[in-house]
C-alpha cells in the first residue's frame, strides 16, 4: 500500500458512507484520483464493495497445516525394529492448527486458514478445532487429497523417536487459493504463518502488503529454509537451534550468535527454543534466556506450538519480557505433560495455578 493509498484507506475507514467527492475534498485530491485509489484498494481486498465496507479487525490469523495426529508412546524403553507395548491415541494436530487452538483457549480471537480433505477426517478436524474456539470458516476443502496425517512414535520418556507426515494436501494451498482470503489477511492484527506452506506460497506472502505484526514458525529443519523470502518482513520468528542452523546454512552452535545472525538477515525478533534448556528471546535491544520448568513429560509433540502461542498471548497482554517467557514456557510445560498436542485446559488461570506448583 502506497502512502497515498494509506491516506485514502484511513479516510474511508473514518467516513465509510462519504461520497468520492467528499473524500476528495477532505484529502485535497481530485474525485478521479480518489476513484482510482478506491478501485485499487477494492482489488486488493482492503475495501469490500458498496458503502466502502472494510474488513473487521481480527486478532490473530494463522495460515498453516492441519493434521490428523496419531501418537504412539512406548510403555517401556523403546526397542527399534520390534513391536512395543504402549498407548496409541488420535487427536487433531498440525503446527498452524495447534497454535490457533492454543491461542483460542487462551482467549485470543484466532482465525485459521488451512486445507483439509473432503473426508471424515476433515469433518472431524474442523469440528474439533471449532469446539476449541477457533474461527474455522476459512478452512478450505480439497476433493482430490486426503486430510493430512501425522504419525509419531515417542519413547517411554515422551521424546519423539520418529514420525511420518503425509501432508500432500498442503501443496494445494497455493497463491490462487490464498488470494481468496486476502480480506481476512488484510484484517489481521497479527499474521502468523508456518513453514508447512510450500515455498511458492511463502513467496506469494513475501509480495503482499499486509499491515500486521508478522510472525512465523519454522516447523522443522527440513522446512525452515522455505522462510528465507520473508525474513525481512518478520517481526517475530520462532525456531529451535536445528531450524536456525538450517535456515542460515550454518554449523554454528552458540544460540546467541544464531539469533543475532537471524537479526542480521532482517528478522526483528527471535524466539529461540533451547529444548530442555529453556528459551531465548533476542532482538536489537535486548536478549534474555529462561530455563524450563521441571516437568514429567508424556509427549513433546505440540510443546513448541504451545510455546509460541503462549508468547504471543503474553505479548498481547503487555507483560514484561521475563514474564512473557515464563508464561510461554509454562504453556509448553503443561503441554509436555499432556498426551495430546494441545492441552485441553490451557487457560490463563490454569497456567498460573500450574506455575505455582513448580
Amino acid at each position: 500500500m502506497t502512502e497515498v493509498e494509506s491516506r485514502v484507506f484511513d479516510a474511508v475507514k473514518q467516513h465509510p458512507m462519504a461520497s468520492q467527492q467528499q473524500l476528495a475534498d477532505t484529502l485535497g485530491m481530485s474525485r478521479e484520483s480518489i476513484a482510482g485509489h478506491i478501485m485499487r484498494l477494492t482489488r486488493q481486498g482492503l475495501i469490500l464493495g458498496k458503502g466502502y465496507i472494510v474488513p473487521s479487525q481480527n486478532g490473530v490469523v494463522i495460515v498453516g497445516g492441519s493434521n490428523l495426529d496419531i501418537h504412539g508412546k512406548s510403555s517401556h524403553a523403546l526397542r527399534t525394529k520390534d513391536s512395543n507395548p504402549g498407548d496409541v491415541i488420535q487427536s487433531p494436530g498440525g503446527v498452524g492448527r495447534n497454535i490457533a487452538e492454543n491461542l483460542a483457549r487462551l482467549g485470543e480471537n484466532a482465525s485459521l486458514i488451512s486445507i483439509v480433505g473432503v473426508d471424515a477426517s476433515g469433518d472431524w478436524m474442523i469440528e474439533q478445532t471449532q469446539l476449541s474456539g477457533v474461527n474455522t470458516q476459512n478452512i478450505l476443502r480439497h476433493p482430490d487429497y486426503p486430510t493430512s496425517t501425522y504419525l509419531a512414535v515417542n519413547d517411554d520418556q515422551g521424546q519423539l523417536v520418529a514420525a511420518i507426515a503425509d501432508m500432500r494436501i498442503i501443496d494445494a494451498l497455493d497463491a490462487s487459493l490464498l488470494h481468496t482470503k486476502t480480506p481476512l489477511l488484510h484484517s489481521a492484527q497479527l499474521l502468523l504463518i508456518d513453514a508447512n506452506l510450500t515455498s511458492s506460497a511463502i513467496e506469494w506472502f513475501s509480495h503482499q502488503p499486509f499491515q500486521a505484526f508478522w510472525a512465523a514458525d519454522a516447523v522443522s529443519a527440513s522446512k525452515a529454509p522455505r522462510l528465507k523470502p520473508i525474513l525481512s518482513k518478520l517481526d517475530l520468528l520462532k525456531v529451535n537451534q536445528d531450524e536456525a542452523r538450517a535456515l542460515l546454512d550454518s554449523s554454528e552452535n552458540d544460540p546467541q550468535t544464531l539469533a543475532q545472525t537471524l537479526l542480521d538477515k532482517g528478522v526483528s525478533a527471535v524466539l529461540l527454543s533451547l529444548g530442555s534448556q529453556g528459551v531465548m528471546y533476542h532482538d536489537a535491544t535486548q536478549s534474555l534466556s529462561i530455563s524450563c520448568y521441571p516437568t514429567i513429560p508424556i509427549s513433546d509433540t505440540g510443546a513448541g506450538d504451545a510455546l509460541l502461542a503462549g508468547f504471543i498471548h503474553a505479548r498481547n497482554k503487555d507483560l514484561p519480557l521475563q514474564e512473557q517467557l515464563k508464561f510461554s514456557l509454562a504453556c509448553a510445560g503443561m503441554t509436555l505433560e499432556c498426551q495430546h498436542a494441545n492441552h485441553p485446559n490451557l487457560t490463563d488461570q490454569e497456567i498460573q495455578t500450574w506455575m505455582k506448583t513448580r
